[in-house]
């Protein structure tokens, strides 16, 4: 072979190369565009659901808030209601008590009343020393 025939052979190699890899680069470039747009959509996928599943939590949070609050101020109420009995029973046992100490004190001075009636209306003998009623005090 003559060194000039080889030149028109190696010409049309290096074409038929040059096409090739351009066709690889094509191909390489248009698959890592659908590895990128797989990625891209695998990734809103992700995003989507874990923001589903984030509502989900949230709403999960607040109903057992509101359970919480609920069961709090139900709780809240029955001890005012039993504090309002408590205090309600101690209101009338003071007054039973006043009324209890306002009778016995009556009792007690009708009681020494009738005693000083009683030591008044005695014969003055019985009572030696007791001639004069300004010594009673």
């Amino acid at each position: 072979m003559v060194p000039g025939q080889r030149s028109p052979s190696a010409a049309r190699l290096l074409e038929m190369t040059a096409r090739d890899t351009d066709q690889w680069r094509s191909d390489a470039r248009a698959e890592a565009a659908e590895i990128v747009a797989a990625a891209q959509a695998e990734a809103d996928a992700m995003v989507r659901s874990a923001q589903g599943e984030a509502t989900s939590m949230v709403e999960a949070a607040r109903r057992e808030a509101a359970r919480t609050v609920d069961e709090a101020r139900a709780t809240a109420d029955g001890v005012q209601a039993e504090s309002e009995k408590q205090r309600t029973r101690r209101e009338s046992e003071v007054a039973r008590l006043e009324q209890v100490a306002a009778d016995h004190t009556q009792h007690l001075r009708r009681h020494l009343n009738d005693m000083l009636d009683r030591l008044d209306s005695a014969p003055s003998q019985a009572q030696p020393g007791r001639g004069d009623d300004s010594q009673r005090g």
